[in-house]
């Protein structure tokens, strides 16, 4: 079942256009690391503050900070991908199969997971390729973000909470400096197209 709700949730990142519904898969995927890490956490109360801390950062503040964004800039709903539809499912394809690879390597066979991490980072990359809003750029870096935080809780499960709470708060700062740019840009590009990058001259 988790592992559908990922596939499900990878493919949205490439597949939708609209920003509500990727934030909804980002959410699922963020989640979906927090519960791998949650057996860590458990281990001491200093780790699971750490974690509770870290998971609300990153499922509760950095969606709820978007969907603001989006409140006050309605053209960032539409993330404008680069090519159609029916190459964007194509490339969840092909990204599909080449997870479907990595799982059956023998070299990775003693990590749990590895073809839908391979999956997830695959889509989160594609998701930077694909679409031509900033704002997806930001969204896409948080999904691949996700990918990692799920890589390291299958390849290293004791890896310190601390180390976790890092990567979050620099997410965070990272999503809401990315937010800010966008902002700044809309006033001159309302429909945020990397394409218009560049123009720019400094």
């Amino acid at each position: 079942m988790v592992d559908l709700l990922m596939l499900f949730a990878g493919a949205l990142l490439i597949v939708e256009r609209r920003t509500p519904r990727i934030l909804i898969a980002y959410v699922v995927l963020a989640a979906t690391a927090s519960i791998f890490i949650l057996p860590s956490a458990l281990e001491s109360p200093l780790a699971l503050a750490l974690f509770a801390l870290s998971s609300l950062v990153k499922l509760v503040v950095v969606p709820v900070g978007i969907l603001l964004f989006l409140r006050a800039n309605p053209a960032a709903s539409d993330l404008r991908p680069s090519i159609g539809l029916p190459a964007r499912i194509v490339l969840v394809v092909a990204f599909a199969s080449i997870a479907r690879a990595v799982g059956h390597s023998a070299a990775l066979a003693p990590v749990p997971m590895q073809g839908m991490v391979a999956y997830i980072v695959l889509c989160s990359v594609g998701m930077l390729i694909v679409h031509r809003n900033l704002l997806a750029q930001v969204m896409g870096l948080l999904a691949l973000g996700a990918g990692i935080t799920l890589a390291g809780a299958t390849l290293a499960p004791a890896l310190p909470e601390s180390v976790e709470l890092g990567a979050t708060f620099d997410a965070l700062v990272a999503t809401f400096i990315g937010l800010a740019l966008v902002r700044a840009f809309v006033a001159e590009n309302p429909v945020l197209d990397v394409e218009s990058l560049r123009r720019l001259r400094g």
